[in-house]
């Protein structure tokens, strides 16, 4: 404190005044920073804390990849908004172009997915469940067949590659799991549930992350 009164009383009034705006902008810049933390960026840094106690990473924006079997979308014009990742599950927030429209003249537009793909030891063939409500499905992007014979229609439709991979679905052990709101799907060695329709937020990745061990724990179990 006397260094500093000392040297304000031998400098001349340029040099005060110099000293004055540089702490008034490193002041402003500290401020913007604490502002712009918790207003637009709030959501990003709730995610980060987040994934620094479950063992989670948020991904930068050059290292952000398409794992199988989401890789389909690279060809609808995917665009990675945020991605979570650990050893065997990467949870995704993107956009990109909306399924094939139904209608020849129907417009497509960029829609955005919530989904959460986990990397399972069972090898499946393509096959999921569509929630009946939806207007639209991750479930779509693929070339699956409906099986709406199968299971009841009420929450789920079932969908697959063809017949033989639609009679390996686990189907009354996944729709006794699912909630309505939550498509499934089972690629090759992963798990993918889509909740679109819900939030892109802390409570419902620890809720999805629950959901999709104890899914692959019942799946595996079925397969023994």
């Amino acid at each position: 404190m006397q260094s500093m009164i000392s040297f304000l009383s031998r400098a001349t009034h340029v040099e005060v005044l110099g000293v004055l705006l540089l702490a008034l902008a490193s002041s402003s810049a500290t401020f913007w920073a604490l502002v712009r933390r918790w207003t637009t960026q709030r959501q990003l840094v709730a995610l980060i804390e987040w994934g620094k106690n479950a063992g989670f990473r948020v991904a930068p924006a050059a290292q952000r990849r398409l794992v199988p079997p989401l890789a389909v979308l690279q060809s609808h014009a995917a665009r990675i908004e945020t991605q979570l990742t650990n050893q065997t599950t990467t949870i995704v927030r993107l956009w990109c172009d909306s399924p094939a429209p139904v209608q020849p003249r129907q417009q497509v537009v960029e829609v955005s997915w919530n989904l959460l793909a986990r990397r399972v030891e069972t090898d499946w063939k393509a096959a999921g469940l569509r929630p009946t409500d939806a207007p639209r499905s991750v479930l779509d992007y693929f070339s699956l067949s409906s099986f709406s014979t199968i299971g009841e229609i009420e929450r789920f439709v079932l969908y697959a590659a063809d017949s033989a991979a639609a009679g390996e679905f686990p189907d009354s052990t996944a729709r006794s799991l699912l909630p309505p709101d939550i498509g499934l799907l089972l690629y090759g060695h992963w798990l993918v549930l889509e909740f679109s329709r819900r939030p892109f937020d802390d409570l419902e990745f620890n809720r999805l992350i629950a959901l999709a061990a104890q899914l692959e724990l019942k799946l595996t179990r079925g397969q023994n």
